[in-house]
C-alpha cells in the first residue's frame, strides 16, 4: 500500500444504543488497546497515511482520544483528521476548555450523525434522550470554529421520506453542512434489523429526489456513481486504498467487512502498512451477470461490501443494480458538480453526498 484512507474506532465505548449499529456485535467481543499502542502505529506508517477518520464507538468519551489526535497533528500534520459523532465531542469541549483547544486546532473536519430533524425521532432512534441536542450543540460550536461539516444518517426507508428528506436538508442548510447518507446495511445477525434495509425504489426516489429538489455533491460508489452520474475513476478501494482499525488493533478491508472471516493477522502493534495485503479484495472477478451491460467495465459489479453481506460471494452483483431491479440503466444522468475530493470520506467507503439548493432571489419571489 502507497497512502491509505483509515477510519479507526479507539474504543468499544459508544453512550447510545441504536438498533442499527453495524459494529455493535463486533465491539462487544473486543477490548481496547490503548495511546501507546495508537502512537506506536502512527509513528511507524505516517509516511503511509493520507487520511483518519475516528468512528465506530463514541471517541469522545476518552480524554486519550483528545491526546491522541493533538500528537499526530504535532508530528504528522500533512495527514488529515475527522472525527464521526453522535455529537458528545461537543460536551466535552464545553466542559473541558483544553478539549476545546485540541478539537479546534487538530480535527479537520466534523460528521455528526443525525437521522431525523425530528427531536423525538431522532432521540428515538439513538436510544439516547439528549441526542438531537448534542449533534446540533457540536455542529454549531464547528461550524464558529470554521470546520467543514457533515451530517450523516442511515438510509433507510423510514429515514428516505421525501419528508424527512426535506427536514435534513434544512438542518444542513443552517449549519453550512454537506448531507451525507450511509445505505444501511445487514450486518447484524440479529434478522430483525433487516427492517432497516434501503428498498431499491427508495434509494432510485432518495436520489431523485436530491437530484430535483437539492444537489447532489457525490456519489462515492462504484454501483451508484457510475449508473446515475458521469463522475469518473469511481472504484471500490475496500482492502486496497482504505482500511479499518478496531478498537482491539485489528485492521480489517472495510467499515462493514469486520467479521474474523475478512481479516488476516494485521494488528496496529506489529502491522507495516507498506506490505498489508487482502487478497480476496485485490482481484475481484465481475459477476458473469454483469456480461453485456453498458456500464460493466467501469462498475464491476458493484460495491464489494454490499455483495458479501447480502449474498457471501463477489459472483453476485450489487443488490442496487438496477436489471438485477427489473429496471435499465438510466441513460439521462443526474448532474454532479465534483471538481474535488470532497471529504475524507469521499471514496474512502461507498457513501453519498449531498447539499441543500441554494434558492436565488428570484425564484423566492416566484414562488412568493
Amino acid at each position: 500500500m502507497e497512502k491509505v484512507s483509515i477510519g479507526w474506532g479507539l474504543t468499544k465505548a459508544c453512550n447510545m444504543h441504536c438498533d442499527f449499529c453495524y459494529s455493535k456485535q463486533a465491539r462487544e467481543e473486543l477490548s481496547d488497546v490503548g495511546i501507546k499502542d495508537w502512537k506506536s502505529f502512527v509513528d511507524r506508517n505516517h509516511q503511509h497515511i493520507d487520511s483518519i477518520n475516528y468512528g465506530t464507538g463514541e471517541n469522545a468519551i476518552m480524554d486519550d482520544f483528545f491526546y491522541f489526535v493533538q500528537y499526530v497533528r504535532q508530528h504528522y500534520p500533512e495527514i488529515k483528521q475527522s472525527l464521526t459523532s453522535n455529537g458528545y465531542v461537543g460536551v466535552k469541549a464545553e466542559q473541558n476548555p483544553l478539549f476545546k483547544k485540541i478539537y479546534e486546532e487538530s480535527i479537520d473536519e466534523i460528521d455528526v450523525s443525525i437521522d431525523y430533524n425530528d427531536k423525538d425521532k431522532h432521540n428515538k432512534q439513538r436510544g439516547h434522550s439528549q441526542a438531537f441536542e448534542w449533534a446540533n450543540k457540536t455542529l454549531q460550536m464547528s461550524k464558529e470554529m470554521g470546520k467543514l461539516c457533515t451530517v450523516v444518517f442511515v438510509g433507510s426507508d423510514d429515514t428516505c421520506t421525501k419528508e424527512n428528506l426535506a427536514g435534513l436538508f434544512e438542518l444542513v442548510k443552517k449549519y453550512d453542512a454537506y448531507l451525507r447518507m450511509n445505505i444501511y446495511r445487514p450486518v447484524s445477525k440479529d434478522k430483525k434489523n433487516d427492517r432497516f434495509i434501503l428498498s431499491y425504489n427508495g434509494l432510485k426516489d432518495t436520489l431523485q429526489y436530491a437530484n430535483d429538489e437539492q444537489e447532489i455533491v457525490s456519489l462515492s460508489d462504484t454501483l451508484l456513481g457510475n449508473v446515475f452520474t458521469d463522475q469518473v475513476n469511481i472504484r471500490d478501494n475496500t482492502g486496497t486504498e482504505s482500511i479499518r482499525i478496531l478498537p482491539d488493533g485489528t485492521i480489517c478491508p472495510s467499515t462493514y467487512l469486520i467479521d474474523a472471516k475478512y481479516r488476516n493477522e494485521a494488528n496496529i502493534k506489529t502491522a507495516d502498512l507498506a506490505k498489508l495485503y487482502f487478497p480476496q479484495f485485490a482481484e475481484v472477478e465481475t459477476p458473469k451477470a454483469c456480461e453485456g451491460c453498458k456500464i460493466e467495465e467501469v462498475c464491476k459489479g458493484g460495491v464489494y461490501d454490499r455483495r458479501m453481506l447480502w449474498y457471501d460471494t463477489f459472483a453476485e452483483r450489487d443488490p442496487y443494480c438496477p436489471t438485477r431491479n427489473n429496471d435499465e440503466i438510466p441513460t439521462e444522468k443526474f448532474h454532479v458538480e465534483k471538481l474535488s475530493r470532497v471529504s475524507v470520506h469521499d471514496g474512502y467507503l461507498p457513501t453519498l453526498f449531498f447539499k441543500a439548493k441554494e434558492v436565488s432571489d428570484e425564484e423566492t419571489v416566484h414562488k412568493g
